[in-house]
């Protein structure tokens, strides 16, 4: 298979895979379900912080303790996500986060929204930015159009996308989060208890003291015992990135190489094609060094190779008696 047909379908099978995704989520809306972003820290790692749930109607009936249900508190249009605590006798249930206390109400069928059947991490960063990236992939769009060389089309696309995520970085602060769950003192102390809610790992340090390591969702709490120089208690957070985050960090840049070694470089035309496009090499120097008005020999067709040129005479006209 040529480079170009593996590019066509490359780009093909893409665009299934984009309409099928599609096809897929107008069903699922369509038979009732629906998603909700987790917005708070309560159901710890079981679903941290933004992360996207898919929840499908259910009978309340039909749930068990332990079921991850979404619900309006009796009274209430704020939507929860927790598990099931306990069934009680009139078939109302309680419900309870991951690392908060029993909530306080009880959830009948007119409070049930559904039932969590996936729980997809992190996207919900995607659907807090994506007001973002869509304007900033519009514009970017448009300035890719304006440009005609296709050689410079590929660099500014490559750098307006580099550009566009890390505004989005800066602007939503998705990887280092943290939420402070309590701080109390302690002998020899005092004790602070941390909650991450960003996508990267990160290390609390306490001044002059120990740390605790902390993906999404994990919750942890150090012991500080040294105060700074203000005479407070003082805590501090860093990135804790394993190898395996620098490894997938440093393919996605090689990405556009990638794609320029499968897809060819831009502005060449595609195999079996003249370039019709003006040259200028050691054939246009030589043009332009030949003498005024004397014209380059045309060689001779294949099919008169090796024929005998005959010069060619006039006719005679007869002349008159």
């Amino acid at each position: 298979m040529s480079r170009r047909r593996a590019v066509v379908a490359l780009q093909w099978t893409l665009l299934a895979v984009l309409v099928a995704a599609t096809a897929a989520a107008g069903a699922w809306r369509a038979g009732g379900g629906h998603w909700e972003r987790v917005e708070t820290a309560s159901m710890g790692t079981v679903a941290p912080v933004n992360s996207l749930l898919w929840v499908e109607p259910v009978d309340i009936d039909s749930l068990h303790v332990g079921d991850f249900v979404t619900f309006h508190p009796p009274g209430g249009d704020v939507t929860y996500s927790h598990r099931v605590a306990v069934i009680h006798a009139d078939g109302s249930i309680g419900t309870q986060g991951a690392i908060t206390a029993p909530d306080p109400w009880r959830i009948t069928q007119a409070d049930l929204v559904g039932e969590v059947v996936w729980t997809w991490p992190g996207v919900g960063w995607l659907v807090v930015a994506a007001p973002l990236l869509l304007i900033g992939g519009l514009v970017l769009a448009a300035v890719a159009w304006l440009v005609r060389s296709p050689t410079w089309r590929t660099p500014v696309l490559v750098v307006g996308g580099a550009v566009l995520l890390c505004v989005a970085i800066v602007v939503h602060r998705p990887f280092m989060r943290a939420q402070e769950l309590g701080f109390a003192e302690v002998d020899g102390g005092a004790r602070a208890t941390y909650v991450s809610t960003g996508l990267a790992p990160v290390r609390l340090q306490a001044h002059r003291g120990a740390h605790v390591d902390l993906t999404d969702g994990e919750v942890g709490s150090v012991l500080i015992t040294h105060r700074d120089d203000d005479g407070r208690y003082g805590i501090t957070m860093h990135p804790r990135v394993p190898l395996w985050w620098w490894a997938l960090l440093v393919l996605a840049c090689f990405l556009p190489a990638l794609w320029s070694v499968v897809a060819g470089p831009a502005g060449r035309p595609p195999p079996g094609r003249d370039d019709h496009r003006p040259r200028i090499g050691a054939h246009a120097v030589d043009r332009s060094l030949r003498p005024a008005g004397r014209r380059p020999r045309t060689p001779a067709r294949p099919d008169r190779v090796g024929r005998r040129r005959l010069p060619r005479t006039p006719p005679r006209r007869a002349r008159a008696l």
